[in-house]
């Protein structure tokens, strides 16, 4: 994912400090302790960058694995929370398609369903890289 790879150029030029990365089994038995599938992009994205301390300048923070256990006590049939928006104003969830990508759905805790913002994850970091602002008021109004 060259999205990717923009996207932590960019987090480094803002000092942000960026966890390593992961281990693919490691992030494997994360989503399947928690009754789902790390599809490729999702390990793509782990392999290569393990979270976030910090939120970005947009004010989204992708959240380390140990945070990814913590915050699913409850498996959900709408998918892995893994980053949220502006310190949990609301959150965004991963959920396994079938072709092997994980579509990225935003939750407002608000009582609705979930609602996807992009059919992959490369889709949601092209997306954030391209216009951040755009693709959050999106999630805002969804």
């Amino acid at each position: 994912m060259q999205c990717l790879v923009e996207l932590i150029d960019r987090w480094k030029g803002e000092r942000l400090t960026l966890l390593p990365p992961d281990s693919e089994f490691a992030i494997r038995e994360t989503f399947d302790s928690l009754g789902s599938t790390a599809t490729p992009d999702v390990i793509a994205l782990y392999t290569s960058l393990g979270g976030m301390q910090e939120m970005d300048k947009e004010l989204w923070r992708l959240w380390p694995l140990t945070e990814i256990k913590s915050e699913n006590a409850m498996a959900s049939s709408s998918g892995v929370l893994f980053s949220d928006y502006l310190i949990n104003c609301w959150c965004y969830r991963l959920k396994a398609n079938l072709n092997g990508t994980s579509a990225v759905l935003v939750d407002h805790f608000d009582g609705a369903e979930p609602v996807q913002v992009a059919s992959s994850l490369e889709e949601f970091l092209s997306l954030y890289l391209i216009d951040a602002t755009r693709l959050l008021d999106r999630a805002a109004s969804d």
